[in-house]
C-alpha cells in the first residue's frame, strides 16, 4: 500500500491540472477581465469538500488512504481555498469565533499583504 504522503502527491498533481484545464477554459469562454476562472474553481472546491468530508468521514467512513488521496490531494491541488474554507467553517462549528476571525483576517488580509510585499521585492530586483 501506498504510504500518505504518495496518495497526497498523486492527488496533489491531478487536482492540479484539474484545476488549470478548468480555470482556463473557464476563463477563456467568459472572456472579460475578472478572475472568473479562479473564483469558479475556488468556490467548486468549496462546495466538494464540505460534501467530500460529511460523505467520507461522518457519513461512510471511507479509508483513510482514499480521505486523504481524494480531500488533501485532489482537492489541496484543485484550491487551497476549500481547505482554507473548510477550516474556517470547523472553527465557526465548534464555536471558536475569536479564532476564526483571527484565521479569517490574517489569512484574507495577510495574504494579500504578503503577495503585494513580494510582488514588489521582485520588482526590486
Amino acid at each position: 500500500m501506498l504510504k500518505p504522503v504518495l496518495w497526497v502527491a498523486i492527488g496533489g498533481a491531478l487536482g492540479s491540472i484539474l484545476r488549470y484545464l478548468m480555470s482556463r477554459a473557464i476563463q477563456e469562454n467568459f472572456g472579460i477581465d475578472f478572475p472568473i476562472g479562479t473564483l469558479f474553481v475556488n468556490l467548486l472546491g468549496s462546495f466538494v469538500i464540505g460534501f467530500l468530508y460529511s460523505y467520507m468521514v461522518e457519513g461512510m467512513l471511507v479509508a483513510p488512504h482514499i480521505r486523504v488521496f481524494a480531500i488533501t490531494g485532489i482537492l489541496g491541488g484543485f484550491t487551497t481555498f476549500s481547505s482554507f474554507s473548510y477550516e474556517s467553517l470547523q472553527l465557526l462549528m465548534e464555536g471558536n469565533y475569536l479564532r476564526f476571525l483571527i484565521y479569517f483576517c490574517t489569512t484574507n488580509f495577510g495574504g494579500i499583504f504578503l503577495t503585494f510585499l513580494g510582488y514588489n521585492l521582485g520588482r526590486m530586483l
